[in-house]
């Protein structure tokens, strides 16, 4: 037989396997003993040699079929190669086709990553690659017939059952519900039972004690699978590459050298979720859970999530007894809604003990009276009758009842190891995971050197031989819960929290260990403030797995208990910093009472590491409040303490010194902080989302459109983590791409979701977008939605900005009034703001609002809008001071001021690629130009073309302007027509209609 499914070799009846060369010939072979069918020499021949003409490669082609005819015939099948004219075959019996033709959950599954194992032919990427898709196709069809057989095997599986449990097994086996849960008490045979049914299917361990961390267990199982993993996250079309940086907040070590995106509020919970629901199904097509009741909270509400689907059904096994309130009410309704069978084992009776010890001991012979016997002790428990046999039973009379029963039978097992056998199942019961022998080995105290590994050697194979340690990965641990229970009460109360104290050491150079596990050992050690310690940096890890919440409640303990100051104040520090996108308010105030008590911190380095962190977060907080006043003495602070700080604590206090200077505005000073954060970190690819900034602050849409537009193309996954969509919205709707920028502002609003300050900034750009487009109802929801989102925050800023863009759009529909209603409340939360980009469009609308309802618009907005221009040459802000120069023009009857200060504001706008802006300077035009006397017949063309235009790009209101003049001067029935689509586009379906024709025609061009 061919084997195939392992290391490739030829295997004859009765003799040695002779591997398969790693050769060409060999590499036909193979490929012809993998293919089901036939196989043409012209893909054979460009699957070898595809850099080959193709006469080249046939004729190579050729001279491999003769070699690996002779190969075959040195194996004793020397006609086992055929060709059928161009087609070619490989007729041998192999192990991978009767992989195929076994029954679904009887096959065991390929490793993808390293199939075929042990055989790689160097030079030959495009066999490598085959082998890859090969091995891929082969898996998913694996799991594809493990799915459709509803993971049920039939009467006829080929697995065995633990004696005494068919009916389990059957059970087990043939259920399709989407979950189920095996109860029953400890060493009832829980877990075989599950083993024997899904030998293949990977299997979650939940841990007494450890509960701290979330996923846990989870994230041991993948750890385990990590190859499969990466194979997966590989394939540009497996849905899991999507979620490879949600994973990888989950596993850094699925993304080594790759910087993850900012945190916000979503990034993990349903996102992360999604994320190892995803790995395991490119793993299994059902999952085990041994020990439910000892899962973490976070675990169990992903297990929940699985069951309320049909994707990945689990099998569980808890001792119900020993059930959380929280994990049994969840179980509870799980059943109620039918989704859960739960299936109690029972204790094995009197009837099956024969066959169960036949099968156990097999060379063992024990009477009826025996039997009774053990009967009678282990009271029917499977692990209790394997330690009464092990202890010398059924001679051995013990009267306790159990668990005592079983602990006193342990500890006699234990007590006749040699003592470092011993302190090494002490160690692995302390340690409650599974640990590597280099973990063990450190603490039983052996000499150092080649003594020391040969002392551990035979106390490792003699814990094994007792079946006190079992092998699993990544190392060794005790071979049964029970086991592990008894050797901890037998432990002295200070030599445990010895040892608890050497885990804690140990653990902590570990990168694979999690803070709340060394947080736990160090508490059982007896030392609360160095758990503390370790828990601050545990709720980094919950933050981190998207358990905000649970975070946040570890944070507020570390700042309540922590006698060290520093470390209570770095806590607060991160419960300040969840306010940052919630409500700034509060955030600034805890800022601030932190900073009170910073002078108390003593030690020097832990006072300027915190004030750092500290000044970088009242700079963010201040920014994003839009009260640059009190963010730039706090960017001071950071700016002097810099070069005193740690490269990696640099990197945020760069990011909102960048922010800062953008909206000072000074731009120069923007990109030499850029410089330096580029310096310290130059594969971070948010550097491309701070460039992108600087160039639209700058005034260079098209730059920063594309700087945008690159991130996006190589950092998808960045979009929960950097504003790259919202932002690329901004930039598409200033270069007159409206459908686009509505499609990026929806897909920001999706992307952060659940997030107020990001999903406030989406629905401004949104309400924009839909004005300019002419969808008012849809753009007054939004902008509404934006200004209580902004409120809710108590950020200024944005509050005037839903103000101003919603009077903008009552502008548009002809509600001056109204609109001047919003501009009066943005006013007061102008009052201080020097930002160009803000102050030209509060005046701007100002201006508007006013001439509107015949008013004259306040000098000292005017000369503020004269003074950003003057400090910003933004082509935002110059087109907005042309603006207001066209109205006021217009006001004044001065047709030739507003035609030059039109043309003014098409060319800056043509400059920059801003096509509404543009647009709407051509309709001004067209108005100066009537005003100054032009016959209407010489500006038809130009109406013309604005009026196509506006329609090409979607700019509703543009367009029935334009439109209703044609239709008004000299037009036609057709002018009429478009005319009064172009109003019924304006109008909407809803009724009332939010635009008002009527008054809207009195505004510019004002045809009346």
């Amino acid at each position: 037989m061919l084997c195939l499914l392992n290391t490739p070799a030829w295997k004859p009846e009765n003799e040695p396997p002779r591997r398969l060369p790693s050769t060409l010939p060999g590499a036909l072979i193979l490929v012809l003993g993998a293919s089901e069918t036939s196989l043409p020499r012209e893909r054979l021949a460009a699957l070898l040699w595809p850099d080959a003409t193709p006469s080249e490669a046939m004729h190579h082609l050729r001279v491999n079929l003769n070699r690996a005819r002779t190969l075959l015939a040195q194996w004793g099948v020397p006609d086992s190669l055929q060709t059928e004219g161009k087609q070619l075959r490989l007729v041998l019996p192999t192990d991978l086709a009767l992989w195929k033709a076994a029954a679904a959950a009887d096959r065991p599954p390929l490793d993808t990553a390293q199939w075929p194992q042990g055989w790689q032919l160097d030079g030959h990427d495009s066999l490598a690659q085959w082998c890859a898709e090969t091995a891929l196709a082969l898996h998913r069809r694996w799991l594809r017939d493990s799915r459709t057989s509803a993971a049920a095997a039939t009467e006829a599986s080929t697995e065995q059952h633990p004696p005494a449990r068919a009916a389990e097994y059957q059970r087990l086996r043939r259920s399709t519900a989407p979950a189920l849960l095996l109860v029953g008490e400890a060493g009832a045979g829980k877990s075989t039972l599950l083993a024997a049914a899904f030998p293949h299917a990977p299997c979650l361990r939940g841990l007494e004690g450890l509960h701290g961390m979330p996923y846990r267990p989870v994230l041991e199982t993948l750890r385990a699978k990590i190859p499969a993993l990466l194979v997966a996250l590989g394939d540009a079309r497996h849905p899991l590459r999507a979620y490879r940086l949600d994973l990888a907040r989950l596993m850094p070590e699925l993304a080594p050298d790759e910087p993850l995106p900012p945190l916000d509020a979503l990034t993990a919970r349903a996102r992360q979720m999604q994320a190892l629901t995803l790995a395991f199904e490119a793993l299994s097509p059902v999952l085990l859970v041994d020990d439910l009741q000892w899962c973490d909270a976070a675990t169990v509400e992903w297990l929940m999530m699985l069951a309320h689907g049909d994707r990945l059904p689990w099998r569980a096994a808890a001792r119900g007894h020993e059930m959380g309130a929280g994990t049994a009410q969840a179980l509870q309704r799980l059943e109620t809604a039918g989704r859960l069978e739960t299936l109690a084992i029972a204790a094995l009776s009197r009837a099956d003990m024969p066959a169960v010890c036949s099968a156990r001991w097999p060379d063992s012979d024990f009477s009826a009276e025996q039997l009774d016997r053990l009967y009678e002790l282990s009271a029917g428990n499977p692990f209790a009758l394997g330690e009464l046999v092990a202890a010398g039973a059924p001679e051995v009379l013990l009267g306790e009842a159990l668990p005592q029963r079983v602990r006193q039978m342990v500890q006699r097992r234990l007590h006749a190891l040699s003592a470092v056998a011993l302190k090494a199942v002490e160690a692995a019961a302390v340690f409650v995971q599974p640990v590597p022998e280099a973990g063990l080995q450190s603490l039983l105290g052996l000499p150092s050197g080649e003594e020391g590994n040969a002392l551990w050697l035979q106390a490792r194979d003699e814990a094994l031989a007792a079946g006190m340690l079992r092998a699993q990965t990544p190392g060794l641990t005790c071979c049964h819960d029970l086991i592990r229970e008894a050797t901890l009460a037998h432990l002295p109360a200070a030599r445990r929290a010895t040892l608890h104290r050497h885990v804690a050491l140990w653990l902590a150079q570990q990168p694979w260990a999690d803070a709340m596990t060394i947080a736990l050992h160090w508490r059982q050690a007896g030392e609360p403030q160095t758990a503390l310690a370790w828990r601050h940096q545990g709720a980094e890890q919950l933050k981190a797995r998207g358990r905000y919440d649970e975070a946040r409640e570890v944070w507020q303990e570390v700042a309540d208990g922590s006698l060290d100051l520093a470390q209570s104040l770095r806590a607060r520090l991160e419960l300040a910093a969840c306010d940052l996108l919630e409500d700034l308010a509060r955030g600034e105030t805890a800022l601030l009472a932190i900073e009170a008590q910073l002078d108390g911190v003593a030690d020097p380095d832990q006072r300027r590491l915190i004030d750092g962190r500290l000044r970088a977060a009242l700079v963010d907080n201040r920014v994003f409040a839009g009260d640059l006043p009190r963010a730039i003495p706090q960017a001071a602070r950071l700016r002097a303490l810099l070069p005193e700080l740690p490269v990696s604590e640099r990197i945020h206090a760069y990011e909102v010194l960048i922010e800062l200077a953008m909206r000072e505005p000074d731009i120069p000073a923007a990109w030499g902080w850029l410089a330096q954060f580029r310096a310290a970190a130059p594969h971070n690819p948010t550097l491309l989302s701070f460039e992108g900034q600087i160039h639209w602050f700058g005034g260079q849409v098209r730059a920063a459109h594309d700087a945008l537009a690159k991130l996006l193309e190589r950092h998808p996954d960045y979009c929960r983590g950097i504003t790259i969509e919202n932002d690329l919205a901004v930039m598409l709707s200033a270069l007159g791409e409206p459908a686009q920028a509505e499609a990026y502002a929806r897909r920001s609003l999706q992307s952060w979701a659940g997030v107020a300050h990001i999903q406030s900034l989406s629905r401004l750009v949104l309400g924009s977008v839909l004005s300019s487009l002419g969808r008012h109802a849809e753009a007054e929801r939004a902008l509404r939605e934006a200004l209580h989102l902004a409120q809710e925050q108590s950020s200024a800023w944005l509050e005037a900005e839903a103000l101003l863009r919603h009077a903008r759009l009552l502008l548009q529909c002809g509600r001056p009034a109204e609109a001047a209603l919003r501009v009066a409340r943005a006013a007061p939360l102008m009052t201080d703001t020097q930002e160009p980009l803000r102050v030209s469009n509060w005046v701007l609308v100002s201006v508007l609002a006013a001439t509107a309802q015949g008013l004259t618009p306040a000098a000292d907005e005017l000369a503020r809008l004269r003074d950003a221009s003057a400090r910003l040459k933004h082509p935002m802000v110059q087109c907005r001071e042309a603006r207001v120069d066209v109205e006021l023009a217009l006001a004044g009857g001065d047709g030739p001021a507003a035609r030059l200060a039109a043309e003014r504001q098409a060319a800056v706008a043509r400059a920059a690629g801003m096509q509404e802006w543009a647009t709407e300077a051509d309709l001004l035009t067209l108005r100066a130009r009537a005003l100054m006397g032009e016959p209407d017949a010489g500006l038809r063309p130009l109406a013309q073309e604005i009026e196509a235009r506006s329609t090409a790009k979607g700019y509703a209101e543009l367009r029935w302007r334009a439109a209703a003049w044609l239709a008004a001067h000299g037009g036609k029935e057709a002018d009429a027509r478009r005319a009064r689509a172009a109003l019924a586009q304006l109008r909407g379906s809803e009724r009332p209609s939010l635009f008002d024709a009527k008054t809207a025609a009195h505004r510019e061009p004002r045809w009346d």
